[in-house]
């Protein structure tokens, strides 16, 4: 059972309030708390009494309210939150937050959150209106709570892809206003309810990396915190699949590389950190390690605050969030200067992003070496006699930047390596597929120790963007300017995509639809310069220097969140991370022309001008970018298409008009 007590209003009513306050203490220690705290007890208590009164009004004026079903401190699985109370009328999921002190924003973000939670991931709360209510024992002034609430966001009819449209604005009332709130509900179409069968509901929860990265460090296991409906196969199982290669291993004393492929948003970098949390009481951990500085620096940020709420010291916390992700780049200066000819403290190491290794070019350019970065952590790893793994997290598509190596380079490493690697992989890797945009590890060469495939080790769903497992396979049409396919998809009926020209109305929007503790924030391309014009800074240096741990965690009343949308992420800053509602600001360095997208550089001379990207890779490193940033979503997302300024040739009104009409062509609302 999920909740502390369920019956219908009639069998509640009919219960005694000694006997309600009994059964949820019983539940309460059944939950695993060793004793009852003096004032939860006496807040179930006040709190019953004032239910029961409400709840007997309502059935007064309504008898078939008798046959609802109200369920007590039903905990929402894997998230170890609960919500007070919960009426289901056949129709809808009424929610009250009982509050004894006066209302806050806080209350109303949190019973928002709570219906979210149950909206995207509670099966039997699939298409279900939900009603969220804050009950506070507090006078409340109803006037000025309701205008608050329409200000804070009001409800989408007619576009059923939105949350907004199935879970009713917040309402708050005190407990003697309650009655009428519930008595105005509009009569159910059907009276029959099934409390024992919501209660006990499938929930299929999809984490974002901060939360699953945060509920790893608790001690929770993947499936408990992560697990879809929609996959062929659950990221636990491709978890334990990973586990048993690094453990034959090391029992057969062997050098093994396994590469893990998946689309963006599969959840490759939440199997990574689930196996360097598993190892994390073993003598010889596994180690994760990025070359993602900004992904690394959020991560450890997480890790670190974790660490000091549990009551280790601010430094001790600093050095156990860098143990448990580390920078590849640091890891590489350690075994390469530093200790040269010195095995590595660990056998394994996990590797996001693999594909974006620097080529013998770029790291012989950063740091004088004269070798790829496959090639190097090979030899690095190799140097262990007896056993080694490293798991290489691929993801297809998504190189963005000059010098990143790509699948061929680890193959060609791997086919000059003096020690014979044993590979695992999945089959895109070896034949080639949409998951590494075509590319293969050997090409036309044969591995001599042969390798092993094994579908497990592709994740074929993306399950970070809700309700839309094939927004990936949409994006890669658009992208390819496929117009008809994209149309013929629909994908806006499953997720929330807009189109506005109007930068105000694209914050507007995001801040509408950002329920609860959603993170909404603007996102746009490194190459999009004159989105300066727009406000947004797009310089490097800028972007460099920018915190960006507090961009992905500060709450909204700090200015340097993401909230506040003032400072765009780039694809280099939002690639391995993402946001519940994304505001892409479109560039002029990617516009529709003539049936083909043209990528574009800003040049500069007596006047400025864009010029034609040189070079097919540079022009896939554009197409890549906007990839990354049209993929980073999880509940929906805003296109802004600048309109332009017809005395601005950097700006030109008809090139962002062309853009714009093509992505609502390929099925993109408009605003």
């Amino acid at each position: 059972m999920a909740c502390y007590f369920q019956s219908t209003l009639a069998e509640f009513l009919g219960t005694p309030d000694n006997e309600l306050l009994s059964r949820l203490t019983l539940a309460y220690a059944a939950d695993g708390f060793a004793e009852m705290r003096t004032d939860l007890a006496l807040t179930w208590w006040n709190d019953l009494e004032s239910l029961r009164s409400a709840l007997h009004e309502v059935c007064n004026a309504r008898p078939g309210a008798k046959h609802w079903h109200i369920l007590l401190e039903f905990t929402i699985p894997r998230k170890l939150r609960r919500l007070d109370v919960v009426l289901l009328d056949g129709e809808r999921i009424v929610l009250l937050e009982c509050k004894t002190g006066a209302f806050t924003a806080g209350a109303m973000r949190q019973v928002e959150e709570y219906a979210l939670l149950l909206h995207y991931f509670h099966k039997p709360s699939d298409r279900k209106r939900i009603v969220p209510i804050v009950v506070s024992r507090a006078y409340v002034d109803e006037a000025a709570a309701v205008r608050q609430a329409e200000s804070y966001r009001h409800q989408e009819l007619g576009f059923e892809a939105l949350p907004s449209y199935w879970i009713a604005p917040t309402q708050i009332c005190t407990w003697g206003t309650l009655p009428r709130l519930l008595i105005q509900l509009p009569d159910p179409l059907s009276a029959r309810v099934d409390g024992a069968a919501w209660n006990d509901g499938a929930y299929h929860p999809t984490p974002t990396i901060i939360d699953a990265a945060l509920a790893l460090r608790t001690g929770l296991k993947i499936r408990e915190i992560a697990l879809s409906e929609a996959a062929d196969h659950d990221i636990d199982v491709v978890t334990a699949e990973i586990q048993r290669i690094v453990e034959t291993a090391e029992r057969e004393s062997q050098h093994v590389i396994c590469f893990l492929t998946g689309v963006p948003g599969s959840g490759k970098t939440l199997v990574g950190l689930s196996l360097a949390h598993l190892s994390e009481s073993r003598t010889d951990a596994i180690h994760f390690m990025s070359g993602n500085g900004p992904l690394v620096a959020v991560l450890q940020e997480v890790f670190r605050r974790q660490a000091m709420r549990d009551g280790v010291p601010a430094s001790r916390a600093l050095v156990q969030a860098q143990t448990l992700i580390e920078n590849v780049h640091v890891f590489a200066k350690n075994y390469t200067e530093k200790d040269p000819d010195r095995a590595p403290s660990n056998h394994v190491i996990i590797f996001d992003e693999a594909q974006r290794a620097w080529n013998l070019t770029q790291n012989l350019n950063k740091f004088k070496r004269n070798y790829s970065e496959p090639e190097m952590l090979l030899k690095i790893m190799q140097r262990h006699r007896d056993w080694a793994c490293v798991i290489a997290l691929v993801g297809g598509g998504q190189e963005i930047n000059s010098g990143e190596a790509g699948l061929e380079e680890w193959g060609k490493a791997l086919s000059q390596s003096e020690v014979a690697w044993k590979v695992h992989a999945s089959p895109e890797v070896i034949e080639g597929g949409t998951s590494t945009a075509g590319h293969r590890l050997f090409g036309s060469e044969v591995h001599s120790s042969g390798v092993t495939t094994s579908d497990l080790l592709h994740l074929n769903t993306s399950n970070r963007s809700l309700r839309a497992d094939k927004l990936a396979a949409w994006v890669n049409h658009v992208l390819k300017g496929e117009q008809a396919e994209a149309a013929e998809m629909r994908i806006a009926e499953r997720f929330p995509l807009f189109l506005t020209r109007d930068l105000d109305i694209a914050r507007h929007k995001l801040r509408e639809q950002s329920l609860g503790l959603s993170r909404f924030g603007l996102v746009g391309s490194s190459g999009a310069s004159r989105l300066r014009a727009e406000g947004l800074e797009p310089n490097s240096t800028f972007h460099a220097d920018y915190p960006w741990h507090h961009w992905y965690l500060a709450p909204r009343e700090d200015v340097r969140s993401s909230y506040r949308c003032e400072v765009f992420a780039t694809e280099f800053e939002i690639q391995g991370l993402e946001l519940d509602w994304v505001g892409l600001c479109w560039g002029g360095d990617f516009i529709w022309s003539e049936g083909q997208w043209v990528c574009r550089d800003l040049r500069h001379g007596l006047a400025s001008r864009w010029g034609l990207v040189n070079g097919s890779e540079r022009r896939e490193f554009r197409r890549n970018a906007y990839r990354v940033l049209l993929t980073r979503a999880r509940q929906g997302m805003v296109i802004y298409v600048p309109r332009g300024d017809a005395a601005d040739p950097t700006r030109d009104p008809g090139e962002m008009e062309r853009t714009a009409g093509f992505l609502l062509r390929c099925g993109v609302r408009a605003l």
